[in-house]
């Protein structure tokens, strides 16, 4: 009897313990509900998914939050994951897209300066893999665009200053961190009255992170990790023009006339062919001429005339650049100078003019498309010089053009090489009709008629320019399907 009573009066306890419990649950249960979001809801998003911000909301009136309704509080920004930053919120629309920093004018930029654009789905981390071939020297370009004051977060439409690759004494990935996980990538751009959506999720903040602090967050819902480093906007950067294209090239010269200066004489005269380190004599010194230590100047040789290939209207004199003397001591009327580069043989009597090296600015060409239309409009010219006295060329090779810096050329500026539609005139001019042994052998029909439809034209190359003369220029060839010669015609971009 007293066992049971104990029994029933511990089934009673127990009620009333579970009851007291439920009642303390349920108010924390209420509470929890009225907290902002956690990270990992906001990780699940869909990546560029457009979101309408709450002040949106609140000046509408036709569009109530149902959460603020609820709660009567607003929503907080929250980091995607624990030790990012939150989304800035001060948003603000610059020209046609939303940023919450204040991004130069790309027109401020310098000419020869290497402009991005960002888009979606660009990260600092995987812009420094594209450009420097190392996603870890990301800092690099933050620190030349620190309008951006906060790394983790980049906008599409915002311009980037990419600067050049830094010399980097060791490029050592810890144990661990040879793949580099993918980063979020940056917002899709929104309508006025929409917010953008989360941007790119960068390495932390920090001037001088850690190299186990600097890899981005796990990759978002949807994406794949072997597309972390995929090519987007920003090819790899190279360099369109070699040291030996710019000293070594040649141009074209209107007239003759005896040059100013020129190598009079040499220190070894049993030597009939100079080359670099050799030392020379210059006919001119400190009273008659420019000639400070450390100056340098290109050695050049006229190799004939150049007609145009079209009119044979005369175009001017080709001088070749054989290399470059340097001005080691000047006396009163005479120098001693040493020659720095040679890309040929150099005699004693050989000319020089100042050396004058305009570099072409590292950016990717545009795609070469040999279905490129070119357009009716376009400044169009000839190829007029090909170098070495040769009559044709392929990609690597220099050749002159008959447009120069009063057409609007400038070194670094693209060009397309066709040829002009022309009706085809290569058909068989032998028919034969016959029979043998009962069998008719006949030459087949190849149909053509007097309305050739041509297309506009055949594009066979793509150029840049290295030197811009007043009516000529000095050009590389990047591309090419075939060889390129004396009189293909030329188009600008």
């Amino acid at each position: 009897m007293h066992k049971e009573r104990l029994a029933v009066l511990t089934s009673a306890a127990a009620l009333v313990l579970a009851a007291s419990f439920i009642a303390t649950v349920r108010p924390a249960a209420q509470e929890t509900q009225g907290t902002p979001s956690s990270a990992p809801a906001v990780e699940g998003r869909v990546p560029g998914e457009a979101r309408e911000p709450a002040a949106a909301r609140e000046a509408d009136g036709s569009r109530p939050s149902e959460e603020q309704a609820q709660e009567g509080t607003r929503r907080e920004p929250v980091a995607l994951q624990p030790g990012s930053t939150a989304p800035p919120r001060n948003l603000k629309k610059v020209g046609d897209h939303w940023t919450p920093y204040d991004p130069p004018d790309p027109e401020s930029f310098p000419p020869d300066a290497t402009l991005h654009i960002i888009v979606p789905g660009d990260t600092l981390w995987d812009l420094a893999d594209l450009v420097f071939g190392n996603p870890y020297l990301w800092p690099q370009i933050w620190n030349e665009n620190r309008y951006i004051l906060d790394s983790h977060w980049i906008y599409p439409g915002d311009p980037l200053l990419l600067p050049a690759r830094p010399t980097v004494v060791g490029e050592i990935v810890p144990q661990g961190q040879e793949g580099a996980p993918p980063a979020a990538p940056a917002a899709a751009e929104t309508g006025p009255e929409a917010e953008p959506a989360e941007t790119a999720k960068e390495a932390p903040a920090a001037e001088t992170p850690d190299v186990a602090a600097s890899a981005p967050p796990a990759t978002p819902a949807g994406q794949g990790s072997d597309t972390a480093h995929a090519a987007r906007a920003v090819p790899k950067l190279e360099m369109l023009t070699d040291d030996y294209d710019l000293r070594c090239s040649g141009y074209i010269a209107p007239r003759e006339s005896k040059p100013e200066y020129f190598i009079a004489n040499q220190e070894n005269e049993a030597k009939l062919g100079l080359t670099e380190g050799d030392i020379v004599y210059l006919n001119r010194g400190q009273s008659n001429g420019h000639t400070e230590t450390g100056t340098e100047y290109s050695v050049v040789v006229r190799e004939g005339e150049v007609r145009h290939p079209i009119t044979h209207r005369f175009m001017g004199y080709y001088y070749k650049r054989l290399g470059a003397v340097k001005i080691l001591a000047a006396q009163e009327t005479t120098s001693i100078a040493a020659i720095s580069y040679a890309c040929d043989e150099i005699r004693t009597g050989h000319a020089l003019v100042p050396l004058m090296i305009t570099p072409v600015p590292a950016r990717p060409a545009p795609a070469f498309n040999r279905l490129t239309v070119v357009p009716p409009d376009k400044s169009t010219g000839y190829v007029i010089h090909v170098a070495d006295n040769q009559e044709r060329a392929s990609a690597g090779q220099l050749v002159d053009i008959d447009l120069g810096y009063e057409d609007g050329l400038k070194p670094g500026d693209f060009l397309t090489v066709f040829l002009p539609s022309e009706p085809f005139d290569k058909f068989p001019k032998v028919k034969y009709s016959y029979t043998v042994r009962n069998r008719r052998f006949q030459s087949r029909p190849i149909w053509r008629d007097d309305n050739d439809n041509l297309p506009p034209a055949k594009t066979i190359g793509q150029i840049v320019v290295i030197f811009a003369e007043k009516k000529t220029a000095t050009v590389k060839i990047l591309q090419s399907i075939r060889e390129i010669e004396i009189g293909d015609s030329i188009v600008v971009y």
